[in-house]
């Protein structure tokens, strides 16, 4: 699917589950997307299994209105996001805006084992 010109969020915080980031940043990208990944600061955070990920943004440097989607990647991040304020409200708004939310996950976790 071509995506020039859509913009989009995937956003991150400590213990994200490697794939579930990475694996949309790099086919958005080369669907033609701009990916900024966010974070609750710009800086450098680390996935369950020591990777790393830098944030582009923090989430209050952003505007939801920019992004044409926000993307949330599993493991426990999402747990930790859920107390950044900037990082709710993105989502918040962009959900509100009619934008394209998503959640990644273990189809694992979805199956109970």
């Amino acid at each position: 699917m071509e995506m020039k010109g859509k913009r989009v969020a995937v956003l991150v915080e400590e213990i994200y589950e490697d794939l579930e980031l990475w694996y949309p940043v790099y086919r958005f990208r080369e669907a033609g997307a701009e990916v900024t990944i966010v974070g609750p600061s710009a800086r450098t955070y680390r996935s369950k299994h020591g990777y790393e990920a830098t944030a582009d943004k923090g989430a209050d440097q952003v505007d939801a209105a920019y992004f044409d989607a926000v993307i949330i990647p599993g493991g426990y991040a999402p747990d930790k996001m859920r107390l950044c304020k900037p990082l709710v409200e993105l989502v918040r708004e962009a959900y509100l805006q009619g934008k394209v939310v998503a959640v990644t996950t273990d189809e694992s976790i979805l199956a109970g084992q």
